[in-house]
């Protein structure tokens, strides 16, 4: 079964959230968030604030094989939790 939008946010949030505690993140955590941010990018969502949130954190992760800043994590949870998918 495929997953929604929703399925799809609350596991980049997962994976964000463990990775600003943990300050790690394995080359699977690094797959999966450019598998996400590309999928969530492409569904073409109405918020400007998220697909600017998602953009963001896909170019980091690509250009950047390191864990990402608490405070970029941060404002992205809070734009992500925010985020209402229509």
């Amino acid at each position: 079964m495929p997953m929604n939008s929703y399925d799809k946010l609350g596991l980049l949030t997962d994976i964000l959230k463990n990775q600003s505690s943990e300050q790690y993140m394995t080359k699977d955590e690094y797959e999966q968030i450019n598998r996400l941010t590309s999928s969530l990018v492409a569904e073409s969502h109405n918020d400007p604030n998220l697909l600017q949130a998602l953009q963001q954190i896909q170019q980091l992760n690509v250009d950047n094989h390191q864990p990402f800043e608490n405070q970029d994590v941060n404002q992205w949870m809070q734009i992500l939790d925010n985020t209402s998918l229509t």
